[in-house]
């Protein structure tokens, strides 16, 4: 696979990023969201898999006024696979709202029903059992169950069960990746329930979750986190230290699973992650290029392990968009990452 020369596209100035072209998401123009309606509802602590316990409820956003079934967003916050309430937002670490250089998340279930709600998006805040509680695959297992639960209940919820989509922050873009590209895959269905509905999701949003945990700190900061030891969140998520044993650490690599149907993938990543280094994400999207499958990756120079920049196109100057489709690749700076961005590409993947 050809090598991307990152160095050169971070420290470009904004003349030669204008003279790169972006083709967006692979198809021609979305379809516009659906009339802003009312606002929604919330269902709260819906057990979604037993036993019953924190790690498998789900609070579900529900559109008011929406005329006919409706595109779901499973949401799972980041916890550094340490907590099981990642239904709500960010666990563990305070938002710095603004600074693509704070460590924060702005990220929330109820925040994101709030802006997609009024276009007719469903929103489900999803738990998922802590490292704890269950090594790997038993968080892959909890957003599996999740999906066939809503898909199980779509008619009393008003969902659309051929419009699902999973996203998340830090590990909890690790649950959302490594939902969509496993589908159909019977020793990472699990049996929480459901079994004769299907898991599969038709887009994906990962931002800055981690993808190949053995790689990580070869590419860490100098004063990045160290993940190779054995009290790191990846190793406490698969019950060892990861260099001891690297053929089951590959099994939790989502990049392993991408195939040409894998569903289309919109990542972000700040370049200063102290937490995850970026070059997860590259992995990531190398492999959608490999596949020929559809992805975006937006590099956002200087952002650390944040998604503040979500929340104008201003907090992300200088970045790098890379998109694929086909196996092939192109480079601009369009289109921003943000909510609205976010919302666009839901719309060209779950309306078009």
């Amino acid at each position: 696979m050809p090598r991307f020369d990152r160095r050169r596209l971070l420290t470009a100035g904004p003349a030669v990023l204008a003279g790169l072209t972006f083709t967006g998401i692979g198809r021609s123009a979305p379809a516009a969201s659906a009339p802003p309606t009312v606002g929604y509802r919330v269902l709260s602590d819906l057990t979604y898999a037993a036993p019953a316990g924190r790690g498998h409820l789900l609070d579900l956003y529900l559109p008011t006024g929406q005329s006919g079934p409706c595109p779901v967003i499973l949401y799972t916050a980041g916890s550094a696979f340490r907590s099981d309430d990642t239904k709500s937002g960010e666990s563990g670490v305070a938002a710095v709202p603004g600074s693509p250089t704070g460590l924060g998340g702005l990220t929330s279930a109820a925040r994101l029903a709030a802006m997609w709600a009024p276009h007719g998006y469903a929103v489900a805040g999803v738990n998922v059992r802590s490292s704890a509680e269950g090594t790997f695959p038993a968080q892959l297992h909890d957003i599996k169950a999740a999906i066939r639960y809503l898909r199980a209940h779509a008619g009393s919820y008003g969902l659309d069960t051929g419009r699902f989509a999973t996203m998340g922050t830090s590990s909890g873009g690790w649950v959302a990746a490594m939902a969509g590209v496993t589908a159909g895959i019977a020793h990472l269905e699990g049996d929480l329930g459901n079994p004769d509905q299907s898991s599969a999701v038709n887009a994906v949003i990962d931002l800055f979750g981690p993808t190949d945990f053995l790689q990580m700190d070869a590419h860490r900061l100098s004063d990045g986190q160290i993940h190779d030891a054995p009290d790191s969140p990846e190793s406490q998520l698969m019950g060892f230290p990861l260099q001891s044993d690297p053929v089951a650490v590959a099994r939790a690599n989502p990049a392993a699973y991408v195939n040409p149907q894998s569903p289309p993938i919109f990542i972000t990543h700040g370049t200063s992650d102290p937490l995850v280094p970026f070059n997860q994400s590259e992995i990531l999207f190398g492999a959608y290029r490999e596949a020929g499958a559809t992805a975006t990756l937006v590099l956002v120079p200087g952002a650390v392990h944040t998604d503040s920049y979500l929340t104008s196109a201003a907090a992300s100057a200088g970045r790098v968009v890379m998109h694929t489709s086909g196996g092939v690749v192109t480079t601009g700076s369009e289109p921003p990452p943000t909510y609205e961005a976010l919302l666009g590409f839901l719309d060209a993947q779950l309306r078009a």
